[in-house]
Protein backbone atom coordinates (compact mmCIF):
# COMPACT_ATOMS: atom_id res chain seq x y z
CA UNK A 1 0.00 0.00 0.00
CA UNK A 2 1.34 3.46 -0.95
CA UNK A 3 1.89 6.18 1.64
CA UNK A 4 -1.04 8.13 0.18
CA UNK A 5 -3.35 5.14 0.37
CA UNK A 6 -2.27 4.40 3.92
CA UNK A 7 -3.06 7.96 5.00
CA UNK A 8 -6.29 8.52 3.14
CA UNK A 9 -7.88 5.15 2.68
CA UNK A 10 -9.71 4.36 5.92
CA UNK A 11 -12.88 5.76 7.48
CA UNK A 12 -12.69 8.06 10.53
CA UNK A 13 -12.31 6.40 13.91
CA UNK A 14 -15.58 4.90 15.08
CA UNK A 15 -17.27 5.37 11.70
CA UNK A 16 -18.80 2.77 9.46
CA UNK A 17 -17.15 2.36 6.05
CA UNK A 18 -18.50 4.93 3.62
CA UNK A 19 -20.79 3.48 0.96
CA UNK A 20 -20.38 4.86 -2.53
CA UNK A 21 -23.53 6.39 -3.99
CA UNK A 22 -24.39 6.17 -7.70
CA UNK A 23 -22.09 8.48 -9.64
CA UNK A 24 -19.64 8.67 -6.72
CA UNK A 25 -16.02 7.56 -6.76
CA UNK A 26 -15.37 5.03 -4.00
CA UNK A 27 -11.61 5.58 -4.16
CA UNK A 28 -9.61 8.47 -5.54
CA UNK A 29 -11.06 8.45 -9.05
CA UNK A 30 -12.35 11.69 -10.51
CA UNK A 31 -15.57 11.82 -12.52
CA UNK A 32 -16.12 15.58 -12.95
CA UNK A 33 -13.71 17.89 -14.83
CA UNK A 34 -15.65 21.08 -15.69
CA UNK A 35 -13.64 23.95 -14.21
CA UNK A 36 -12.55 21.74 -11.33
CA UNK A 37 -11.69 18.09 -10.59
CA UNK A 38 -14.12 16.28 -8.30
CA UNK A 39 -15.14 12.76 -7.41
CA UNK A 40 -18.75 13.50 -8.40
CA UNK A 41 -20.78 16.34 -9.97
CA UNK A 42 -21.60 19.40 -7.81
CA UNK A 43 -25.32 18.63 -7.84
CA UNK A 44 -24.66 15.28 -6.15
CA UNK A 45 -22.43 16.96 -3.56
CA UNK A 46 -25.16 19.54 -2.81
CA UNK A 47 -27.68 16.76 -2.23
CA UNK A 48 -25.40 15.38 0.50
CA UNK A 49 -24.39 18.67 2.09
CA UNK A 50 -27.73 20.50 2.20
CA UNK A 51 -29.32 18.28 4.91
CA UNK A 52 -26.20 18.71 7.10
CA UNK A 53 -26.14 22.51 7.13
CA UNK A 54 -28.41 23.01 10.18
CA UNK A 55 -26.15 20.71 12.20
CA UNK A 56 -23.16 22.99 11.52
CA UNK A 57 -25.10 26.18 12.30
CA UNK A 58 -25.80 27.36 8.75
CA UNK A 59 -29.17 29.12 8.69
CA UNK A 60 -29.27 30.05 5.01
CA UNK A 61 -27.31 29.99 1.77
CA UNK A 62 -27.81 33.22 -0.17
CA UNK A 63 -27.16 34.19 -3.79
CA UNK A 64 -24.98 37.34 -3.98
CA UNK A 65 -24.25 37.18 -7.70
CA UNK A 66 -26.17 40.20 -8.91
CA UNK A 67 -25.04 42.61 -6.22
CA UNK A 68 -22.26 43.14 -8.78
CA UNK A 69 -22.53 43.46 -12.57
CA UNK A 70 -20.15 40.65 -13.52
CA UNK A 71 -22.53 37.71 -13.22
CA UNK A 72 -20.06 35.06 -12.04
CA UNK A 73 -22.02 32.99 -9.48
CA UNK A 74 -21.15 33.79 -5.84
CA UNK A 75 -23.07 32.52 -2.80
CA UNK A 76 -22.68 32.96 0.94
CA UNK A 77 -23.43 30.53 3.77
CA UNK A 78 -24.54 32.28 6.97
CA UNK A 79 -23.67 30.71 10.34
CA UNK A 80 -24.62 33.34 12.98
CA UNK A 81 -23.17 31.42 15.94
CA UNK A 82 -19.86 30.62 14.27
CA UNK A 83 -16.79 30.63 16.49
CA UNK A 84 -14.47 31.64 13.63
CA UNK A 85 -16.60 33.59 11.16
CA UNK A 86 -20.34 33.93 10.68
CA UNK A 87 -20.33 34.26 6.86
CA UNK A 88 -18.56 32.12 4.28
CA UNK A 89 -18.40 32.76 0.55
CA UNK A 90 -18.30 30.34 -2.36
CA UNK A 91 -17.87 30.74 -6.10
CA UNK A 92 -18.18 28.59 -9.20
CA UNK A 93 -18.95 28.37 -12.89
CA UNK A 94 -22.64 27.81 -12.12
CA UNK A 95 -24.98 28.44 -9.18
CA UNK A 96 -24.89 24.92 -7.77
CA UNK A 97 -21.07 24.90 -7.78
CA UNK A 98 -21.06 28.23 -5.93
CA UNK A 99 -23.55 26.90 -3.37
CA UNK A 100 -21.42 23.83 -2.79
CA UNK A 101 -18.31 26.00 -2.42
CA UNK A 102 -19.94 28.19 0.25
CA UNK A 103 -21.47 25.26 2.11
CA UNK A 104 -18.24 23.25 2.10
CA UNK A 105 -16.26 26.21 3.45
CA UNK A 106 -18.75 26.57 6.31
CA UNK A 107 -18.53 22.84 7.07
CA UNK A 108 -14.71 22.87 6.97
CA UNK A 109 -14.49 25.80 9.35
CA UNK A 110 -17.09 24.26 11.68
CA UNK A 111 -14.82 21.25 12.09
CA UNK A 112 -11.95 23.58 13.01
CA UNK A 113 -14.16 25.52 15.43
CA UNK A 114 -15.42 22.40 17.19
CA UNK A 115 -12.16 20.49 17.34
CA UNK A 116 -11.81 17.83 20.00
CA UNK A 117 -9.11 19.49 22.10
CA UNK A 118 -8.25 16.40 24.15
CA UNK A 119 -4.56 15.92 23.32
CA UNK A 120 -3.08 12.73 21.94
CA UNK A 121 0.17 13.64 23.69
CA UNK A 122 1.51 16.30 26.06
CA UNK A 123 5.20 17.16 26.09
CA UNK A 124 7.81 19.82 25.59
CA UNK A 125 9.07 20.89 22.18
CA UNK A 126 12.56 19.66 23.01
CA UNK A 127 11.35 16.19 23.98
CA UNK A 128 9.00 15.72 21.02
CA UNK A 129 10.75 17.48 18.15
CA UNK A 130 13.40 14.82 17.35
CA UNK A 131 10.64 12.38 16.30
CA UNK A 132 8.42 14.80 14.36
CA UNK A 133 10.23 14.95 11.01
CA UNK A 134 10.16 18.76 11.07
CA UNK A 135 11.10 21.71 13.29
CA UNK A 136 8.24 23.20 15.27
CA UNK A 137 9.36 26.75 14.43
CA UNK A 138 8.66 25.93 10.75
CA UNK A 139 4.93 26.20 11.52
CA UNK A 140 3.00 29.51 11.48
CA UNK A 141 4.12 31.49 14.54
CA UNK A 142 2.92 34.77 15.98
CA UNK A 143 5.14 37.75 15.30
CA UNK A 144 6.29 37.97 18.93
CA UNK A 145 6.10 34.39 20.17
CA UNK A 146 7.74 32.74 23.14
CA UNK A 147 8.22 29.26 21.69
CA UNK A 148 11.34 27.53 22.99
CA UNK A 149 12.53 23.95 23.57
CA UNK A 150 11.03 23.93 27.07
CA UNK A 151 7.54 24.99 25.93
CA UNK A 152 5.04 22.34 27.01
CA UNK A 153 2.36 21.73 24.39
CA UNK A 154 -0.72 19.63 23.74
CA UNK A 155 -0.28 17.63 20.53
CA UNK A 156 -2.58 16.01 17.99
CA UNK A 157 -1.61 12.94 15.97
CA UNK A 158 -0.75 13.54 12.33
CA UNK A 159 0.52 11.46 9.43
CA UNK A 160 3.26 12.34 6.94
CA UNK A 161 1.98 12.19 3.40
CA UNK A 162 5.48 11.43 2.09
CA UNK A 163 5.90 8.04 3.77
CA UNK A 164 2.77 7.38 5.85
CA UNK A 165 4.77 7.70 9.07
CA UNK A 166 3.35 9.11 12.32
CA UNK A 167 3.96 12.62 13.57
CA UNK A 168 2.43 15.20 15.90
CA UNK A 169 1.08 18.74 15.42
CA UNK A 170 0.46 21.31 18.19
CA UNK A 171 -3.25 21.54 18.88
CA UNK A 172 -2.91 25.32 18.95
CA UNK A 173 -2.15 25.22 15.21
CA UNK A 174 -5.45 23.51 14.45
CA UNK A 175 -8.20 25.02 16.57
CA UNK A 176 -10.20 27.86 14.98
CA UNK A 177 -12.27 28.58 18.09
CA UNK A 178 -11.89 32.36 18.46
CA UNK A 179 -14.15 32.78 21.47
CA UNK A 180 -12.72 35.11 24.10
CA UNK A 181 -11.86 33.35 27.36
CA UNK A 182 -11.06 34.93 30.73
CA UNK A 183 -7.50 33.64 30.85
CA UNK A 184 -4.14 34.61 29.40
CA UNK A 185 -2.23 32.31 27.11
CA UNK A 186 1.36 32.85 25.98
CA UNK A 187 1.75 33.93 22.35
CA UNK A 188 2.86 30.94 20.32
CA UNK A 189 1.23 29.87 17.07
CA UNK A 190 -0.94 31.77 14.60
CA UNK A 191 -3.92 29.43 14.03
CA UNK A 192 -5.05 29.54 10.42
CA UNK A 193 -7.52 27.82 8.14
CA UNK A 194 -4.79 27.49 5.50
CA UNK A 195 -4.87 23.82 4.45
CA UNK A 196 -8.22 23.06 6.10
CA UNK A 197 -10.26 21.34 3.41
CA UNK A 198 -13.26 19.13 2.81
CA UNK A 199 -14.26 16.97 -0.12
CA UNK A 200 -16.45 14.20 -1.45
CA UNK A 201 -13.69 11.76 -0.48
CA UNK A 202 -10.71 11.95 1.84
CA UNK A 203 -8.38 11.93 -1.17
CA UNK A 204 -10.21 14.91 -2.65
CA UNK A 205 -10.02 16.78 0.66
CA UNK A 206 -6.27 16.17 1.00
CA UNK A 207 -5.62 17.34 -2.57
CA UNK A 208 -7.63 20.50 -1.94
CA UNK A 209 -5.72 21.19 1.28
CA UNK A 210 -2.37 20.76 -0.47
CA UNK A 211 -3.37 23.12 -3.27
CA UNK A 212 -4.41 25.78 -0.79
CA UNK A 213 -1.07 25.65 1.05
CA UNK A 214 0.87 25.74 -2.24
CA UNK A 215 -1.23 28.66 -3.50
CA UNK A 216 -0.71 30.71 -0.33
CA UNK A 217 3.04 30.04 -0.51
CA UNK A 218 3.11 31.31 -4.11
CA UNK A 219 1.12 34.43 -3.13
CA UNK A 220 3.55 35.18 -0.33
CA UNK A 221 6.57 34.76 -2.61
CA UNK A 222 4.99 37.16 -5.15
CA UNK A 223 3.90 39.67 -2.49
CA UNK A 224 6.56 42.23 -3.46
CA UNK A 225 7.65 41.09 -6.92
CA UNK A 226 4.31 40.61 -8.64
CA UNK A 227 3.69 37.94 -11.31
CA UNK A 228 6.58 36.50 -13.28
CA UNK A 229 4.63 36.55 -16.55
CA UNK A 230 1.38 37.97 -17.90
CA UNK A 231 -1.00 35.66 -19.73
CA UNK A 232 -2.63 36.70 -22.97
CA UNK A 233 -6.37 36.86 -22.23
CA UNK A 234 -7.25 36.18 -25.87
CA UNK A 235 -5.56 32.77 -25.71
CA UNK A 236 -7.73 31.24 -22.97
CA UNK A 237 -9.54 27.92 -23.44
CA UNK A 238 -12.95 26.61 -22.36
CA UNK A 239 -14.70 27.96 -19.25
CA UNK A 240 -11.96 30.52 -18.54
CA UNK A 241 -12.75 32.28 -21.84
CA UNK A 242 -16.40 32.54 -20.78
CA UNK A 243 -15.43 34.04 -17.42
CA UNK A 244 -13.24 36.65 -19.14
CA UNK A 245 -16.14 37.62 -21.41
CA UNK A 246 -18.28 38.28 -18.33
CA UNK A 247 -15.68 40.72 -17.03
CA UNK A 248 -15.49 42.44 -20.41
CA UNK A 249 -19.28 42.70 -20.73
CA UNK A 250 -19.44 44.35 -17.30
CA UNK A 251 -16.78 46.89 -18.25
CA UNK A 252 -14.30 45.46 -15.75
CA UNK A 253 -10.61 45.65 -16.66
CA UNK A 254 -8.48 42.67 -15.73
CA UNK A 255 -5.00 41.25 -15.94
CA UNK A 256 -3.87 37.65 -15.59
CA UNK A 257 -0.46 36.86 -14.12
CA UNK A 258 1.40 33.59 -13.64
CA UNK A 259 3.05 33.49 -10.22
CA UNK A 260 6.54 32.07 -9.86
CA UNK A 261 6.74 29.08 -7.53
CA UNK A 262 9.62 26.64 -7.01
CA UNK A 263 7.11 23.79 -6.91
CA UNK A 264 6.29 24.16 -10.60
CA UNK A 265 2.52 24.03 -10.01
CA UNK A 266 0.52 26.50 -12.14
CA UNK A 267 -0.64 29.37 -9.92
CA UNK A 268 -2.43 32.39 -11.35
CA UNK A 269 -3.19 35.81 -9.93
CA UNK A 270 -6.00 37.86 -11.48
CA UNK A 271 -6.38 41.61 -10.89
CA UNK A 272 -9.78 43.14 -11.70
CA UNK A 273 -10.61 46.83 -11.63
CA UNK A 274 -13.42 49.17 -12.63
CA UNK A 275 -16.98 48.50 -13.64
CA UNK A 276 -18.27 50.81 -10.91
CA UNK A 277 -15.87 49.47 -8.27
CA UNK A 278 -12.82 51.76 -7.90
CA UNK A 279 -10.45 49.46 -5.99
CA UNK A 280 -8.29 46.79 -7.63
CA UNK A 281 -9.26 43.32 -6.40
CA UNK A 282 -7.21 40.13 -6.66
CA UNK A 283 -8.08 36.47 -7.01
CA UNK A 284 -5.77 33.46 -7.01
CA UNK A 285 -5.92 29.83 -8.08
CA UNK A 286 -3.55 26.86 -8.10
CA UNK A 287 -3.82 23.42 -9.71
CA UNK A 288 -1.73 21.01 -11.77
CA UNK A 289 -4.39 21.45 -14.46
CA UNK A 290 -3.72 25.05 -15.51
CA UNK A 291 -7.29 25.46 -16.77
CA UNK A 292 -8.64 24.70 -13.29
CA UNK A 293 -6.12 27.04 -11.66
CA UNK A 294 -7.16 29.91 -13.93
CA UNK A 295 -10.90 29.31 -13.40
CA UNK A 296 -10.30 29.42 -9.65
CA UNK A 297 -8.44 32.73 -9.89
CA UNK A 298 -11.05 34.34 -12.14
CA UNK A 299 -13.99 33.26 -9.97
CA UNK A 300 -12.20 34.19 -6.73
CA UNK A 301 -11.67 37.76 -7.91
CA UNK A 302 -15.42 38.09 -8.46
CA UNK A 303 -16.04 36.52 -5.04
CA UNK A 304 -13.75 38.97 -3.24
CA UNK A 305 -15.45 41.95 -4.90
CA UNK A 306 -18.85 40.68 -3.85
CA UNK A 307 -17.65 39.99 -0.31
CA UNK A 308 -16.73 43.67 0.00
CA UNK A 309 -19.93 44.85 -1.67
CA UNK A 310 -22.12 42.67 0.58
CA UNK A 311 -20.17 43.78 3.65
CA UNK A 312 -21.29 40.85 5.82
CA UNK A 313 -18.04 38.95 6.21
CA UNK A 314 -16.50 39.30 9.67
CA UNK A 315 -12.85 39.42 8.65
CA UNK A 316 -13.10 42.37 6.27
CA UNK A 317 -10.83 45.10 7.59
CA UNK A 318 -11.93 48.69 8.18
CA UNK A 319 -8.96 49.76 6.06
CA UNK A 320 -10.60 48.18 3.00
CA UNK A 321 -13.63 50.43 3.30
CA UNK A 322 -11.52 53.48 4.09
CA UNK A 323 -9.60 52.88 0.85
CA UNK A 324 -12.91 52.39 -0.96
CA UNK A 325 -14.26 55.69 0.41
CA UNK A 326 -11.15 57.55 -0.68
CA UNK A 327 -11.30 55.98 -4.13
CA UNK A 328 -14.97 56.88 -4.55
CA UNK A 329 -14.21 60.49 -3.55
CA UNK A 330 -11.28 60.76 -5.97
CA UNK A 331 -11.70 62.21 -9.44
CA UNK A 332 -10.00 59.18 -10.97
CA UNK A 333 -10.21 55.52 -9.89
CA UNK A 334 -7.29 53.98 -8.01
CA UNK A 335 -5.15 51.95 -10.43
CA UNK A 336 -3.59 48.63 -9.50
CA UNK A 337 -0.01 48.93 -8.24
CA UNK A 338 2.56 49.15 -11.04
CA UNK A 339 5.09 46.34 -10.68
CA UNK A 340 6.67 46.60 -14.09
CA UNK A 341 5.71 44.84 -17.28
CA UNK A 342 6.52 41.12 -17.20
CA UNK A 343 6.55 39.15 -20.42
CA UNK A 344 3.16 38.18 -21.86
CA UNK A 345 2.76 34.55 -22.89
CA UNK A 346 -0.03 32.48 -24.45
CA UNK A 347 -1.98 30.31 -22.05
CA UNK A 348 -1.00 27.04 -23.73
CA UNK A 349 2.66 27.72 -22.88
CA UNK A 350 1.90 27.12 -19.19
CA UNK A 351 2.75 23.51 -18.22
CA UNK A 352 -0.40 21.58 -17.36
CA UNK A 353 -1.18 18.04 -16.20
CA UNK A 354 -4.57 16.31 -15.95
CA UNK A 355 -4.53 13.28 -13.65
CA UNK A 356 -7.62 11.03 -13.44
CA UNK A 357 -7.13 10.03 -9.79
CA UNK A 358 -6.70 12.18 -6.67
CA UNK A 359 -4.21 9.65 -5.28
CA UNK A 360 -1.80 10.24 -8.16
CA UNK A 361 -2.36 13.97 -7.81
CA UNK A 362 -1.52 13.92 -4.09
CA UNK A 363 1.62 11.85 -4.69
CA UNK A 364 2.89 14.29 -7.31
CA UNK A 365 2.19 17.34 -5.13
CA UNK A 366 3.86 15.72 -2.12
CA UNK A 367 6.97 14.94 -4.15
CA UNK A 368 7.23 18.58 -5.19
CA UNK A 369 6.75 19.90 -1.67
CA UNK A 370 9.41 17.55 -0.30
CA UNK A 371 11.82 18.55 -3.08
CA UNK A 372 11.52 22.23 -2.04
CA UNK A 373 11.16 22.05 1.75
CA UNK A 374 12.79 18.73 2.61
CA UNK A 375 9.73 18.02 4.80
CA UNK A 376 6.84 15.67 4.25
CA UNK A 377 3.44 17.42 4.33
CA UNK A 378 1.36 16.50 7.39
CA UNK A 379 -2.34 15.65 7.46
CA UNK A 380 -4.65 15.66 10.48
CA UNK A 381 -8.04 14.02 9.97
CA UNK A 382 -10.97 16.06 11.36
CA UNK A 383 -13.68 13.83 9.86
CA UNK A 384 -16.56 13.18 12.26
CA UNK A 385 -18.64 10.02 12.12
CA UNK A 386 -21.85 11.92 12.92
CA UNK A 387 -21.53 14.09 9.78
CA UNK A 388 -19.54 11.85 7.46
CA UNK A 389 -18.01 14.69 5.39
CA UNK A 390 -14.28 14.08 4.85
CA UNK A 391 -12.42 17.07 6.35
CA UNK A 392 -8.65 17.28 6.87
CA UNK A 393 -6.07 19.87 7.84
CA UNK A 394 -2.90 19.80 5.75
CA UNK A 395 0.26 21.48 7.06
CA UNK A 396 3.51 21.88 5.14
CA UNK A 397 6.34 22.87 7.50
CA UNK A 398 8.76 25.23 5.78
CA UNK A 399 6.23 26.75 3.39
CA UNK A 400 5.24 30.38 3.72
CA UNK A 401 1.92 32.17 3.98
CA UNK A 402 0.74 35.78 3.51
CA UNK A 403 -0.04 37.58 6.78
CA UNK A 404 -3.66 37.53 7.99
CA UNK A 405 -4.69 34.57 5.75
Amino acid sequence: MSAVAAVAGGPPQGAAPRTAAPGDAAGGEKTYFTGTHRACPPARTWERLAPLLPAVGVTRVADLTWLDDIGIPVYQAVAPAGRYLSVYQGKGLDPVSAKVSAAMEAIERWHGEHLDTRPDHVGTVGDVEPDLGYRVDELALRARHCLNPGTRLAWRSAVRLSDGGPSLVPLDCLSLDRRVRPRWRPPLFAPTSNGLAGGNTRYEAIAHGLYEVIERDAIHRAWTTGPSRLVDADSLPGPAAGLVERYRAAGVRFGIGLLATPLGVPCFGVAVHGGGFPLPIYGYGCHLDARVALCRALTEAAQVRLSIIAGARDDLEDATYRRLRRALAATAPTPPPDRGAPTSVPFDSVPSVVLPDHRDEIARLVDRVVAVTGRGPLVVDHTRADLGVPVVHVLCPGMTMPPAV
